[in-house]
C-alpha cells in the first residue's frame, strides 16, 4: 500500500507518522512532532489559519515529511460522535438511521457529514455496534483550505477517537481488560475508558494546573476518580483495574501515580503493539494518534 502521511492536529503540538497500514497493524518509518505558534489551533479548531500553515509547511520542510498524500486525524468539540447498536440493513438506510440518531440531542448542524466505524457485531443478533460521528462541512472545508496553502495533499479526515481504538486491538495483552487510557496533549487531557478491550466512554477536558506539578497530579486523581463513579453507576460487572499514559513525561507520570495508586489502578505507560512497526528509539504511546490512524479500520 502506498505510504501515508498521518497528521495529528488539535492542541499547541502536531505530531507526524509516515508509513502505512499492514493486515494487523501498521508499519511506521519515520515519527515528528513540533510546537505550533500560540493561537492557531485551539481543541481542533482553526483560528489563523496563515500562521498555522506557514508553520506545517516548515514543519513538513524540516522533516522531510511526503506531502503527496495525507490523512489527518482531528479532534476537538468540532466532531460529535456516540455509541450506537444498529441490526443489519442497507448501506442506504444505515446512513438513514445514522443521520437521525445523531440529529437527536446534539447540537444543531446546517450541513452535517456523518461516518462511522464498526467497534463490534453480535453474531446471534446480527447487530453492529458502531462509533458514529458527525461534523459540519464547513469544518472539512477549512482543512481542506488549509492543506492547500500548507502545500499538502488531503486524503483522507478521521475523527481523533479511531485511532486509539484501532490501537487497542493490535494490543492482546489489552483485550480482556478495563482500564483508562489518558492522552496529553499540551494543557489538555482526554481519558477513554475501555472495558474488557471494547471502546465504552471518552471525555476531554482542560487541565488548570501546569502539568508535572503536584496539582496537577491531584487534580488528574480526581477526573479518574469521577470516571471510576461514572462506571460504577452504569452496574458494570467489570472494575477499572488500570490507567495507560500516552504523551505524557515522566514527571507526569511521577506525579500522577500516588493518586492513581491511591483510587487502586495500576499505572504504567500504554504499551507498544506487537504489529504495529514504530522506528527504533519511538513508543506508541509518544505517537498514538498519529500511528493509530495509520492502522486500517
Amino acid at each position: 500500500m502506498a505510504t501515508l502521511t498521518s497528521l495529528y492536529l488539535c492542541s499547541r503540538t502536531v505530531y507526524a507518522a509516515v508509513g502505512s497500514p499492514t493486515a494487523d497493524g501498521a508499519r511506521i518509518t519515520a515519527a515528528a512532532q513540533m510546537q505550533l505558534p500560540e493561537g492557531c489551533l485551539i481543541n481542533g479548531v482553526i483560528t489563523n489559519e496563515a500562521d498555522l500553515a506557514d508553520a506545517l509547511k516548515a514543519f513538513f520542510a524540516q522533516n522531510k515529511l511526503p506531502t503527496s498524500r495525507v490523512a489527518l486525524i482531528a479532534g476537538g468539540s468540532q466532531f460529535m460522535h456516540r455509541i450506537l447498536s444498529l441490526p443489519a440493513m442497507s448501506e442506504k438506510k444505515r446512513m438513514a438511521v445514522l443521520s437521525h440518531e445523531l440529529s437527536t440531542g446534539g447540537a444543531e448542524t446546517k450541513a452535517p457529514l456523518d461516518d462511522y466505524m464498526p467497534l463490534s457485531r453480535d453474531a446471534k443478533t446480527r447487530t453492529d455496534t458502531v462509533l458514529a460521528a458527525r461534523v459540519e462541512q464547513s469544518v472539512i472545508a477549512g482543512y481542506d483550505a488549509l492543506a492547500k496553502a500548507a502545500g499538502f495533499k488531503l486524503t483522507c479526515i478521521d475523527l481523533g477517537l479511531a485511532a486509539p481504538i484501532k490501537a487497542v486491538r493490535t494490543i492482546p495483552d489489552l483485550q480482556q481488560k478495563t482500564f483508562v487510557l489518558l492522552q496529553f496533549d499540551d494543557d489538555t487531557i482526554s481519558a477513554t475508558l475501555f472495558v474488557r478491550g471494547q471502546y465504552s466512554y471518552s471525555t476531554r477536558s482542560r487541565l488548570f494546573n501546569p502539568r508535572g506539578s503536584a496539582e496537577s497530579g491531584t487534580e488528574i486523581a480526581q477526573k479518574l476518580s469521577g470516571l471510576i463513579q461514572f462506571h460504577t453507576t452504569s452496574k458494570s460487572e467489570h472494575r477499572i483495574e488500570m490507567v495507560c499514559f500516552a504523551g505524557s513525561t515522566a514527571d507526569d507520570l511521577a506525579v500522577c501515580r500516588p493518586g492513581c495508586e491511591a483510587l487502586g489502578l495500576q499505572v504504567d505507560r500504554f504499551p507498544d503493539s506487537p504489529t504495529v512497526k514504530l522506528p527504533s528509539g519511538t513508543a506508541l504511546a509518544d505517537v498514538l494518534y498519529a500511528a493509530g490512524n495509520l492502522i486500517a479500520r
